[in-house]
């Protein structure tokens, strides 16, 4: 073999090396020289619309049940296709470059298939420098070449993944010596996943985010995408949105967004505000012990320590400062004389109760004792029947108002009553008391009526006395 020729070809090389390291980045083209030249390639697949990964469970022992068979997942990135090769001495003008590819989640069969291709590219242009070719060939043609376009199917390498080594191995033995997979023995749906996060979190460091808060446009590194709903904010906005709440005592930590109701997740908040998360999670604490009907704080400000009580206890000791106090109004325990609360307190008791739901009174009702609550229902009827009713003027029962005219008659003791102005009227002439031009309530028997209501009441006159059938 002639020493100009392999001088002439390792010029070549040495050129289509510093060629190939002008045009890639340093992550897609690197290469070294000891006796021989070698290189690596990695070409990154990604895609616009991501990409749906199916995990078809051949083993599973529900056979008819379509989710127990299938699994998927949508990602936007898949690890890399490493193609290594080393040069030969006589490269490129007799011989081809030695290259084995590592591809993890290709099946060893289409990696073979691969090399084939590459080998045919070759074979098109023996002569030629190749392996700018050979890389377009897989930044371009790859997925065309496999059918992949909106999905790929990993189902062999999931399966395999629960096979004996022994059988691993001899599986990749009948493949091309040059398609490597060394994940065959680790969890496929694990390696995607993990890898597709890692990318799309280096990708949203490297670009510009809009903050709907302060519509400020900011690094990746300075914003934060919320894991559980997706929302992108600068996390100076955040932060401040967090502790805002925080300081507040507020348990409702949601996203800033007007539109979106999702929780920020623990994880985003403890990144955010490592010095509130301890605060965070005692907050949390005190919802979860909240909901527990067994669970009743001590009533001492310095203390508020979770104290678990018996259902027939009424006067539980806490185990952090030794207070015996009452369940009902949470003072010093006074065995069975009555609960004490101030006026001012207690009126502002009543209209906190009157304005809560049914889930807000029960959690009052632990808060302050059954008794005081009791003691305030009481109040409010006592309030209710003032305002939506009227003393009988013969036995002074109250009686409401529901519908019909003014001439009212107590179910306790018969009288008649007017509505309007509270007299008693004779059981002789009811109506004479609204028929009197001198009376306070002249003509005034159907006032307050609407117009149906008043209608229907003369329908049911003329159905009484006959006049319609």
């Amino acid at each position: 073999m002639s020493y100009a020729i392999i001088t002439e070809d390792h010029e070549r090389q040495r050129d289509e090396m510093v060629a190939l390291a002008s045009i890639y980045p340093e992550n897609e083209f690197s290469y070294s020289k000891d006796k021989q030249i070698k290189c690596t390639a990695n070409v990154f697949p990604n895609f616009p619309n991501k990409l749906e990964v199916r995990f078809t469970n051949c083993c599973s022992s529900v056979a008819s049940d379509p989710v127990a068979l299938c699994d998927k997942i949508f990602i936007e990135y898949l690890p890399p296709i490493s193609l290594y090769i080393q040069l030969p001495d006589t490269y490129p003008s007799q011989r081809p470059p030695h290259f084995h590819f590592s591809i993890v989640w290709l099946p060893p069969w289409e990696i073979s298939f691969l090399c084939q291709k590459l080998d045919e590219i070759w074979e098109e242009n023996q002569g030629s420098e190749i392996i700018f070719l050979w890389l377009d060939f897989l930044q371009n043609g790859f997925f065309d070449l496999l059918g992949i376009q909106h999905s790929l199917d990993v189902s062999f390498i999931h399966m395999v993944h629960s096979m004996p080594k022994d059988n691993t191995a001899s599986l990749a033995a009948l493949c091309d010596p040059r398609a490597m997979n060394k994940t065959l023995s680790t969890n496929i749906k694990q390696s995607l996943v993990s890898y597709d996060k890692k990318q799309r979190k280096l990708q949203f460091g490297k670009n510009f985010h809009d903050c709907d808060i302060c519509f400020e446009w900011c690094t990746g590194l300075q914003c934060i995408e919320l894991k559980n709903c997706g929302h992108i904010y600068c996390k100076t906005c955040v932060r401040e949105h967090i502790e805002m709440k925080l300081k507040g005592y507020n348990k409702d930590i949601s996203c800033p967004s007007v539109d979106c109701s999702r929780e920020i997740d623990a994880s985003d908040i403890k990144t955010l505000c490592p010095s509130w998360f301890p605060q965070y999670e005692e907050l949390m604490l005190r919802v979860a012990l909240d909901t527990m009907d067994d669970v009743i704080y001590c009533p001492r400000t310095f203390c508020q320590y979770p104290v678990i009580r018996d259902e027939n206890d009424s006067a539980p000791i806490c185990y952090k400062c030794n207070y015996c106090f009452c369940v009902y109004c949470r003072k010093a325990y006074h065995g069975n004389a009555l609960c004490e609360i101030a006026s001012d307190d207690f009126k502002q008791l009543v209209e906190e109760y009157k304005n809560s739901n049914r889930r807000q009174q029960k959690l009052l009702e632990k808060k302050y004792g059954k008794r005081q609550i009791q003691s305030i229902e009481k109040h409010l009827t006592m309030d209710y029947l003032q305002d939506n009713s009227k003393n009988c003027p013969g036995c002074r029962s109250y009686v409401s108002k529901i519908t019909g005219c003014n001439k009212m008659t107590c179910r306790h003791c018969q009288a008649y009553f007017c509505w309007l102005c509270g007299q008693e009227i004779k059981l002789e002439d009811p109506y004479l008391h609204y028929n009197d031009v001198n009376s306070p309530c002249f003509k005034r028997l159907f006032q307050g009526m609407d117009v149906d209501e008043y209608n229907n009441l003369y329908l049911m006159d003329d159905v009484n006395e006959g006049y319609i059938d």
